[in-house]
This record gives C-alpha cells, structure tokens and sequence, in this order.
C-alpha cells in the first residue's frame, strides 16, 4: 500500500466512524466507534507524516489542492492526538452522566460522536488545504459541525451560547471571506493572468501582487480568522461555548480549533511577508496579541465559572501563539500550541471529573477537593502550574523562547508587557485553585475519585513534563 493511500485512509476513517457512530443506537458502541477511528487515523498519520518530519524534504504533494507542509503535518498530527484522548475520556464522563440521571437519551451521545469525527474531518481538512478557498471552506465547516457539540445539552444557556458563537464566528467568517476575495482581486493586476487562490502561486508572485488590495485582504482575513480564534475584542463567544460544552467538547475546542483559526492567519501573512506590506501585517498580529494576552490576564482575576476560567486561559494562549506569529516564528508558534494544547486536554478533562464530583462548575460552590478527590486536586493543581508557564513542564520552555525572541528582535516593551501579564495570569489562577482545593467539604466521595476517570489527564500531564527537556530550538528549525 503506497503512502498516498495511506493518507487518504486517514482521512476517510472519521468520515466512516462518524457514519457508523450516527447509526448505532447505544452509546457504548458509537464510543467504541469513535475511539477506535480516531486513534487509527492517528497511527496511519504517524507512519506517513513522522518520516517526512524527519527528512529534508519541505512539502508532501497529494493532489492540487491538499498539500502537506511540515508546519501543517505537525498541527496534523497534534490535532488528531487532541480528539482521539479527548474522546477517550468521553466515554467514561458520559457513562457517570448516565449514572447520576442527567442523561436519558443514548442518541444524543451517538450523535456527539459523529458530529465530533465530522468536527475532526474539517479540523484536518484546514492544515493540508494548498488553497485560500479551500481553506474559508474547511474553516467554516468546523463552525458548523462543532455548533452541535456546544448544543449537546440543549439548555437553555446551551443554546444562547450556540447561536452566539454561530452568529459571531459567521459574521468572523464572512469578514474573512471578503479577505480572501481581496487577497484574490490582488492577484489580477498583472501578477496571475486571470488570478488566483493557491498559496504557492501567490507567495511566488506575491511582490507584484496589488499592495492596497493585498493589505485590505490581509486585515479582513484577521479580523475574520481573529474571531474564530478568540483574538480580544472578537472574543466574546469562546468563554460561553466552552462553558456550555461538554467537557470533552470544551477540550476539543480549547485544543484543537482554535489552532486552526490562527494556522489559517499564520497562511495569509505567509503572502504579505513576501510582499511590501509584510511589516506592517507583521506588526498587526503581534499588537494584536500582545493586547490578547494583556486583555484575556485580567479578565482571569474575577471568574465564577471552572470550565469558563480554562476558557480565558485558552484567549491568553492564543494570544501568545499570535505574537509568535506576528514574530515570524514557526517554530514557537507550533510549540506554543503543542504544550498548550496537551495541557487544557487534561485540565478540560479534569474539570469534568471535578463537576461530576462536585455537582456544579461554579467555583465559588467548589472546595475540599483536596480531602474529597486527591487525585483529581493534583491533577488541578499541576494543569494550573503547566498552563501559566511554570516549570518544568513544556509551557514554560515555549513562553521562556517567545519572550528571549521578543528581546532579540528589539520588541522590549512587547516582551514586559507579556511577561507582566503572565505573571497576572499566574496569581488569578493559582488563587482559584488554591480556593476549590481547600475548605470545607460539601458532597460525599464519588467512584469518580477511581483513577481510571484521571488516566487521560496524568498522562498529558506527564507528556508536558516531558515536553520541557525534549524539546530543543534546533528540533523545531526545520517547522515552517
């Protein structure tokens, strides 16, 4: 079997596990489904991408429109881990649902697998798209599949923050729509006869490429692409879809798709850099995140929602993912993801233990976890240390390299701005936490405390660790 057919193999597997997944009417067997496709699209992707990460070659050609850089196959490979241990632990978090009485109809789980293999096809579909079209289209698809799983609930707070995030992320898309027209229109005026969508060919003639229509296509591509992603001020659906969303869904969301919103922004400036308006494009993604990350630290001081805190800690992250980007770092910006990534896996993952146990996702009404789930209580407590950059887990070796660039590259200002917030974000969160792991105890113990529910989660844990003395800059040099 040729590697070609291999990827496709990958590619086609969530497709039928979500068609099998949707069929099924037991929950158990649409989990196994789902599990199973997940984790074997994973293994196929690794025998086919970890090679190419290896070697000399820069891009895997599979047809004219998917193309496989190894930027795009390490986001590949990291968001296909996301889903596959996100939708592992769901089958045990939707197993206590049933338990404690707060679901009654299997169908509903069945379809949260098939739309979360759907959610996982589009997600896929944005980092081997070799076309701006294309690539409009895979975002926006993750938009709509992903609405159901904010919805699973179907309350009344489920479905305000499902419209909310339909209605923004459209009004984002569509922004980001008329971009890519532009960016297309740029292309006509003696650059490409009759114009053009592919990335190749606009980075090869992006110096005669239209400036003004370039620029113009650029900022909508931002402001779109910044919505999905959860750049400040666009970021006002992602702590409400996040908070509503099954836990497994929160991490999903947190961990996966908000790196897709910020490849298709690393993509676009790609172009520009190329072209006489790449410093200032460069320099509007990096104030754009350095404001994110300044912005999204204050709002985690006064939080009255777990699932929402971890929410605000993903807008910091994208925030710092943006100033790499806006830095030119391919490199830190996938290592930023990566660690933040594996960490908000196990924290979501870890919140939905706590809730289950806890009966609430207020934070206020969360305490004793230390005396009720000591498991559960050090897995919180190291999820919070590894997401603000302490060491040693990986977060703090990618933050450690994105402020030691800022400085090198005469950005001062931008690296103490991030720095102070940081260390704003480190306090918030480390007070939070410190309230819900001490104090009286409210409930009784729960077989949640078993550690099979907290398996997943350590393991992450233990990955981030290990993250910290793996990685090097020198590893990292050949992402772009």
């Amino acid at each position: 079997m040729s590697l070609e057919t291999i990827f496709w193999s990958a590619f086609l597997l969530p497709l039928l596990g979500a068609l099998c997944a949707g069929l099924f009417s037991r929950s158990s067997l649409s989990g196994i489904c789902a599990i199973v496709s997940s984790w074997m699209s994973l293994i196929l992707l690794t025998y086919v991408l970890l090679p190419f990460l290896q070697s000399d070659k820069t891009v895997l050609f599979f047809s004219s429109l998917i193309v496989c850089s190894k930027l795009s196959a390490a986001f590949l490979l990291l968001t296909v881990l996301v889903v596959a241990t996100a939708l592992t632990q769901s089958y045990l978090f939707f197993q206590n649902e049933f338990k404690d009485g707060k679901l009654h109809q299997q169908k509903h789980i069945c379809w949260f697998y098939s739309f979360s293999l759907l959610f996982l096809l589009a997600m896929m579909s944005v980092f081997v798209s070799e076309n701006l079209g294309t690539l409009w289209i895979s975002v926006e698809a993750t938009s709509l599949l992903s609405a159901g799983l904010v919805y699973f609930s179907r309350t009344n707070h489920a479905i305000e923050a499902t419209w909310k995030y339909l209605i923004i992320c459209s009004v984002g898309i569509a922004f980001a729509l008329l971009g890519t027209i532009f960016i297309f229109a740029s292309s006509q005026y003696g650059a490409v006869e009759g114009g053009s969508l592919s990335f190749a060919i606009l980075e090869a003639k992006s110096a005669l490429l239209q400036p003004l229509l370039l620029k113009l296509g650029f900022i909508f591509c931002l402001v779109g692409y910044g919505t999905k992603s959860g750049v400040f001020p666009l970021h006002s659906w992602l702590p409400d879809a996040h908070s509503e969303a099954p836990a497994p869904a929160s991490a999903m969301l947190s961990a996966s798709l908000l790196n897709c919103a910020l490849f298709a922004i690393f993509k676009v400036l790609k172009i520009t850099n190329l072209s006489s308006c790449g410093i200032s494009c460069d320099r509007a993604c990096l104030w754009a995140g350095v404001i994110t990350v300044l912005a999204a630290s204050f709002f985690l001081i006064k939080q009255h929602g777990l699932k929402r805190l971890w929410a605000y800690s993903s807008i910091e992250n994208v925030g710092l993912m943006m100033v790499a980007i806006g830095l030119g770092s391919a490199p830190i910006f996938f290592l930023q993801a990566l660690n933040h990534s594996i960490v908000k896996v196990s924290l979501f993952c870890t919140a939905g233990n706590i809730i289950q146990i806890c009966g609430t996702k207020e934070l206020s009404h969360i305490s004793g976890l230390l005396k009720i789930s000591p498991l559960n209580a050090a897995l919180l407590l190291l999820g919070g240390l590894a997401v603000t950059g302490t060491p040693p887990f990986g977060t703090f070796i990618s933050e450690w390299m994105l402020l030691s660039l800022s400085v090198e590259r005469h950005f001062a200002v931008v690296a103490v701005i991030i720095l102070v917030s940081l260390t704003i974000a480190f306090i918030a969160i480390i007070y939070h936490i410190g309230r819900m792991l001490i104090g009286n105890v409210r409930i009784e113990k729960t077989n949640i405390t078993s550690i099979k529910y907290s398996a997943i989660p350590l393991l992450l844990i233990i990955v981030s660790v290990a993250l910290c003395f793996v990685i090097r800059p020198e590893l990292l040099g050949e992402i772009k």
